[in-house]
């Protein structure tokens, strides 16, 4: 067994050296498109306002179940950062009736799963078990969003835990680069900051804040209950009329803050980390709210440019040039305008080449179409992902959060590949001519000695921050005087 695993390795590498010595360096064409329809998810609605949608999936004994708020880190109160998040994952630590230990050992005598947690624009709550243990593991699902204790020792426990992440965090360039990206981006907007909060902002945070949020957001007009699975409309209707009938509002939602209307300006900032072993180098700006008809246009020119190994990016500085392990960008669509972000780490002697670079690239998407193969292999790109994320009952009813989170229809689960598959060049070039050909942001954190001459050259008016100087929670991110 063990020598034919050798023979075939070796036999690989020998026709990967062969392609390479012939001049072959791309990959065969994806074959062409073919219709897939996935379950159509039916929906009700129950008297205190929850929204039940199921989608029957018979073929397997399973059941996920999933509660989703349609609130998570953009509500989170003027410095106290993370509050959403740490509230989120709360639910699962302790409930008037059990503990954190009894609901994950309840959980797993039923050889189930359940998480909880928030991002941006949602917070969510899920169990995945056998279908015959459907009850047992929704009596502790809605225990945990309807009762969550938010006891004093695990805040201080979870706390902990996020303050330790943090430290490690704010000393890797990567990382904090996506901190000091937020902040420059969308400054004291609403996306203004992390998700899971800043040093500063844990631990500042007190139980009565956490409790706040909660009574504030989590209501039964503000939530969905999804269960995706061997489960009928009507089973599912019973089950959150018996689970989450009697869910009344504490408080009335509070609507989170407009978000800026003042014009957008690009600002470049480099963190000067002494002690960087690499620079993370970032250009991000604002770019679409995921309500918006350019949404699949974006995500096919957002393909083309930086998802997967033979995009642009990377072809370009990590396949042509070596100067990275890896480049990418993403395409961040959310409730408000979210962010398009290019980023690549390398050494700290070239950050200034790779940016330049990353420009260069974003700039050409406008100048050089994509198209032919190109188009078509990013298109295979999105819907092979896309249809991969679906296989599973959890990763459906994830999907169906996702659309249930924006008040999007659900019959946009089956209408995502053909709408990929339906974008032509001209759409892409449109999209990037609307929202990415202005002048981004550009971030970056690194050993700034290295490279901030020949920076200057192409971003004379960058700002230079001393990493003891940093203040992640001031729109300006420099510490007061």
């Amino acid at each position: 067994m063990r020598s034919s695993f050798i023979a075939v390795v070796i036999f690989g590498v020998t026709v990967r050296a062969a392609l390479a010595i012939s001049g072959v360096d791309t990959p065969p064409p994806p074959a062409p498109p073919h219709e897939i329809n996935f379950t159509q998810p039916k929906e009700t609605k129950l008297e205190n306002g929850v929204r039940v949608i199921v989608a029957e999936r018979p073929d397997l004994p399973l059941l996920a179940a999933e509660v989703v708020v349609r609130n998570g880190a953009e509500i989170d109160p003027p410095n106290l950062a993370g509050t959403a998040s740490i509230s989120g994952a709360l639910l699962t630590k302790g409930t008037e009736s059990m503990s954190a230990p009894q609901v994950a050992s309840a959980i797993e005598s039923l050889g189930g799963d359940i998480s909880s947690g928030a991002g941006w624009d949602s917070s969510t709550a899920s169990v995945v078990v056998m279908s015959d243990k459907a009850e047992a593991a929704l009596t502790i699902l809605a225990d945990v969003v309807l009762h969550p204790a938010f006891k004093q020792e695990e805040i201080d426990r979870l706390k902990k835990q996020r303050l330790d992440g943090l430290r490690v965090a704010l000393q890797q360039p990567g990382a904090l680069a996506a901190f000091v990206t937020d902040r420059v981006v969308f400054d004291s907007g609403e996306y203004g900051h992390s998700t899971g909060g800043t040093i500063e902002t844990v631990q500042a945070m007190q139980r009565d804040d956490i409790v706040k949020l909660y009574k504030s957001y989590y209501s039964p007009t503000n939530a969905a209950v999804i269960f995706v699975g061997k489960v009928t409309l009507e089973q599912g209707k019973a089950y959150a009329q018996k689970y989450f009938g009697a869910w009344k509002a504490d408080a009335t939602v509070v609507k989170a803050a407009p978000p800026s209307t003042t014009e957008w300006k690009p600002e470049n900032v480099v963190v000067d980390m002494p002690q960087a072993g690499q620079s993370a180098v970032a250009l991000s700006r604002p770019a679409i709210k995921r309500s918006s008809p350019d949404y699949y246009s974006g995500l096919v020119a957002n393909a083309a440019l930086g998802n997967g190994f033979i995009s642009r990016l990377n072809r370009e500085i990590r396949i042509k040039r070596g100067l990275s392990y890896g480049a990418r960008s993403s395409l961040d669509a959310r409730r408000d305008t979210g962010p398009f972000t290019a980023s690549a780490q390398t050494k700290n002697e070239s950050a200034s080449e790779v940016a330049r670079l990353i420009m260069a690239e974003l700039k050409r998407l406008a100048t050089d179409p994509v198209q032919g193969e190109e188009l078509k292999s990013r298109q295979a790109v999105l819907t092979g992902g896309y249809a991969r994320g679906l296989e599973t009952d959890e990763g459906f009813a994830g999907n169906l959060a996702s659309l249930a989170a924006y008040n999007l229809p659900l019959d946009r689960l089956n209408a995502f590949i053909p709408k990929i598959n339906a974008v032509k060049t001209e759409d892409v070039t449109a999209f990037v001519t609307k929202y990415l050909s202005s002048t981004p942001s550009l971030i970056i954190v690194g050993k700034a000695p290295a490279f901030i001459d020949p920076l200057k050259k192409d971003f004379p008016d960058v700002k230079v921050i001393p990493q003891s100087n940093l203040d992640l929670n001031r729109p300006g991110l420099v510490k007061e005087k």
